[in-house]
């Protein structure tokens, strides 16, 4: 499983749409009520699912999902 497929859920989880399909090309404007308190949940439910913890840097880097995705993968190696 891919770590695209892996994090999934929590965006449905977090927006409450089980029919949600986020790409690595999924920005916040794509997706309605995606906003700084979506993204804390975003992160944070992440961090939590891989054991890892983003910087501050990394995450105002974000632009799209494939930056939330690149960075996964460069914690867990």
């Amino acid at each position: 499983m891919s770590t695209l497929e892996k994090i999934q859920p929590i965006f449905r989880d977090i927006f409450d749409d089980e029919e949600l399909v986020v790409t690595e090309e999924t920005t916040a404007a794509d997706v309605d009520d995606w906003d700084s308190f979506a993204q804390m949940q975003i992160v944070m439910g992440i961090e939590s699912m891989f054991g890892i913890k983003f910087s501050t840097d990394e995450v105002t880097g974000f632009k799209n999902v494939g930056d939330v995705v690149q960075a996964i993968d460069r914690h867990i190696g």
